[in-house]
């Protein structure tokens, strides 16, 4: 199975700790937003849905490049007896009926807030 990963031989190279850039995104939780984007993908563990919210504001990405600063979350999605989907109680099922909509592609224009997952930089959506 091809998983996009290669062997590689460090021995011999400088390779340990180093110091990461920081970013402090803690300004933005408590803020509203609103739901902007939403795809789906297929991945090695299934299906799953991201939603991401409007732009909350510019950053430069590791190559100098301006990317806008999103905040966003991950559901999975269950396949059972052929049928993609969700169930009332998941993650997505409870999230679905606290925005008052049947199915995600409804969310996008929806208002959220946004949170800071715990220990560390990446925003999410409540």
């Amino acid at each position: 199975m091809n998983d996009g990963l290669r062997q590689i031989d460090l021995n011999g190279e400088d390779v340990g700790e180093i110091e990461l850039p920081k970013l402090d995104v803690s300004g933005y939780v408590g803020k509203k937003a609103k739901i902007e984007q939403i795809t789906t993908f297929i991945g090695k563990y299934g299906y799953c849905v991201k939603v991401e919210t409007e732009s909350l504001a510019t950053i430069k990405n590791k190559d100098g490049d301006t990317v806008p600063l999103r905040a966003g979350k991950i559901f999975g999605l269950q396949e059972n007896d052929g049928q993609i989907g969700w169930g009332k109680d998941t993650k997505l099922g409870k999230f679905l009926k606290s925005k008052n909509v049947n199915h995600y592609e409804k969310l996008k224009g929806k208002e959220v807030m946004v949170q800071m997952q715990e220990d560390s930089t990446f925003l999410t959506i409540v």
